[in-house]
């Protein structure tokens, strides 16, 4: 069944944006490299419940990551239910010491494909919600264990997390969350549906109803707004 038909939205949408949609939907409940599909569906539900409750106030009592509860079974723990929400909500308060303490108790590989489900499912939930569309139900859980293993050419370097080093070219921004492939192709095909395309390197754009001025300038001020400096 097509999660996100044409006729679900009230205005029209390109049909690459809902190919990446569809994309982005069919391996969500599905086992990844590092959890369980019932994992990722539980970390995609505690992204939703921290917009939801929004980023907690300045001052107020946080846990530390080392005393929270680290087992997880077929649900999610409370160590990863407090990494949801910082990376989910409250993302400006990510500094180098935290990501490194929170990796140190998940290990790299959850820790990345617990925030690629969170870049994932946000952009689609924000997306809906602006188009007056409600938010898409999550799938249902497909059964099976996750895969592991660590993709050949991926290291430590500059980032907090470990990434595609070897012969890389191209900014850095697409190797992000390479330690986890298949999510980072999905993460990539919708920020190619949605912002630039194969047209990425044409500082004219007459495929849009946006020019390219136009679009930077919002891409500009969201970033801004959301403390997402790049």
């Amino acid at each position: 069944m097509v999660a996100f038909p044409q006729d679900s939205f009230p205005h029209l949408v390109d049909e690459k944006v809902l190919s990446a949609f569809e994309q982005i939907w069919e391996g969500l409940g599905r086992p990844g490299t590092w959890w369980t599909g019932a994992q990722r569906r539980a970390i995609a539900e505690a992204a939703r419940s921290a917009i939801a409750d929004g980023p907690r106030p300045i001052g107020a009592a946080i846990p530390a990551l080392a005393d929270l509860d680290s087992e997880d079974g077929s649900d999610i723990s409370d160590l990863v239910l407090e990494v949801v929400r910082r990376v989910t909500s409250e993302s400006g308060r990510v500094t180098a010491g935290w990501a490194a303490e929170a990796i140190g108790l998940m290990g790299p590989g959850r820790y990345v494909e617990l925030v690629a489900v969170v870049v994932l499912i946000v952009p689609v939930d924000l997306f809906c919600g602006l188009m007056d569309r409600p938010r898409q139900p999550l799938p249902e859980v497909v059964a099976g264990e996750a895969v592991g293993g660590v993709p050949r050419g991926v290291e430590a370097g500059e980032a907090y997390v470990p990434w595609l080093v070897d012969g890389w070219q191209g900014p850095n921004v697409a190797r992000a969350l390479s330690y986890v492939p298949a999510d980072n192709e999905r993460r990539m095909a919708m920020v190619s549906s949605m912002y630039d395309g194969s047209e990425f390197f044409e500082m004219v754009w007459s495929h849009r109803s946006l020019s390219r001025p136009q679009i930077e300038l919002l891409a500009a001020r969201t970033s801004a707004l959301n403390e997402c400096f790049y």
